[in-house]
């Protein structure tokens, strides 16, 4: 019967492990920074491990006489134990850790397989967990603006066409009127000429009778 039970609750703590989503595990970009040393890098949650890989830049070769290796390690959240990750060679550092982590550091060792550090501490930082939360996610929009129109140049071209346009009315105006007038002048011409040509031939007419 203690049998079964601890099959079930060993089944039931590999669901919850497997189920858990990368959200929830220590995945991140990893910082450790000092006066004189930097480092980036990762954690990626793979095959129930974090796999961890980066860069350093400033660190000197060696650091003593004898502590002449460099070892990544991670503090665990649960019991704030250090945990070695891996060595740093030529300032590349990869390898795995079982533990959610938080805080990190390098050490300088006199061998790269140390199971606790030393107190020589090279350069510290931690781990920055990646935000997954899709609802946080803003659009940016882009505002295009457009320049105002000045306002003295239009009016002052509103007022230009005015008057151009008044001047080619009062002009047009003009000449419609002396077209008129000189057609009135010919009409007047015409009809005086028919009117004079018409008593000319009635006087004729009166003579010969």
């Amino acid at each position: 019967m203690g049998y079964m039970k601890k099959l079930i609750a060993l089944i039931v703590f590999s669901f919850l492990f497997t189920i858990a989503s990368p959200a929830s595990a220590r995945e991140g970009s990893i910082d450790l920074t000092s006066s004189s040393v930097s480092c980036k890098g990762i954690s990626l949650f793979q095959s129930g491990s974090y796999r961890i890989f980066g860069r350093c830049d400033g660190l000197v070769y060696p650091h003593e006489t004898t502590y002449n290796k460099y070892v990544l390690w991670g503090k665990t959240i649960a019991r704030g134990e250090l945990i070695r990750i891996g060595a740093v060679e030529a300032g590349y550092f990869s390898g795995n850790i079982a533990s959610p982590f938080g805080d990190m550091v390098i050490t300088a060792e006199t061998d790269n397989l140390v199971r606790k550090p030393s107190d020589k501490v090279v350069v510290s930082g931690k781990l920055t967990v990646f935000d997954f939360d899709k609802s946080k996610v803003t659009i940016s929009t882009t505002t295009t603006t457009t320049p105002a129109a000045s306002t003295a140049p239009t009016g002052m071209t509103v007022q230009d066409t005015t008057s151009k346009v008044t001047a080619a009315t009062s002009t047009a105006g003009s000449v419609i009127g002396r077209i008129l007038t000189s057609l009135l002048v010919i009409i007047l011409v015409i009809v005086g000429i028919a009117i004079g040509a018409s008593l000319i031939f009635r006087n004729r007419g009166s003579v010969s009778h």
